[in-house]
């Protein structure tokens, strides 16, 4: 039996080999925490990710951990989308989502706010640029991100202002 840090280097290393192909990434990865667990992979693609692509990594992964049989007794695999929703990771997601609407929570009150909602505007010097409309005046707001207690993705948003842009584009991205 190898241990949990061991497995998870091996299991994002090989996971790789599948993702990459398929031009998905890993979001994130939970391991169960007992026998009759559930191992969840978050798989995630700038554009989202379909069906299709979920049950053909999962598929794959589970020919894999066939393979490697890293944890004792039963357990369940899930294969998802981190969803529109998703706990960004700091700085990694920001970088990677600029445009995008997010909710900002904070550790302690700022500027007088516990929870700012904006668009990523960059992410300087451990500081994130938001900005966000209230009524008719445009606001920035700097934020330091040792501040920062979680940043929540809110791409429904996004999804929905496409939409609205052009009505026949459907739902948008499946996640």
């Amino acid at each position: 039996m190898i241990s949990s840090l061991d497995f998870r280097m091996r299991f994002e290393k090989e996971l790789d080999h599948i993702l990459t192909p398929l031009g998905l990434s890993l979001h994130d990865l939970v391991l169960p925490g007992k026998s009759g667990g559930v191992f969840k992979v978050f798989v995630d693609h700038p554009q989202g990710v379909g069906l299709d692509q979920l049950e053909a990594v999962s598929r794959r992964i589970s020919d894999l951990l066939d393979v490697l049989d890293p944890f004792p007794g039963k357990y369940r695999l899930e294969v998802s989308s981190p969803g529109l929703d998703r706990v960004l990771r700091i700085p990694e997601d920001l970088l990677l989502h600029v445009g995008k609407h997010i909710k900002v929570k904070m550790k302690e009150p700022f500027q007088g706010q516990r929870v700012f909602r904006g668009t990523i505007g960059s992410l300087e010097a451990g500081v994130l640029l938001i900005s966000s409309v209230e009524g008719k005046k445009q606001l920035k707001h700097s934020i330091p991100l040792d501040l920062v207690a979680e940043v929540r993705a809110e791409f429904w948003l996004d999804a929905l202002s496409d939409n609205s842009r052009n009505p026949d584009a459907g739902p948008g991205p499946t996640h």
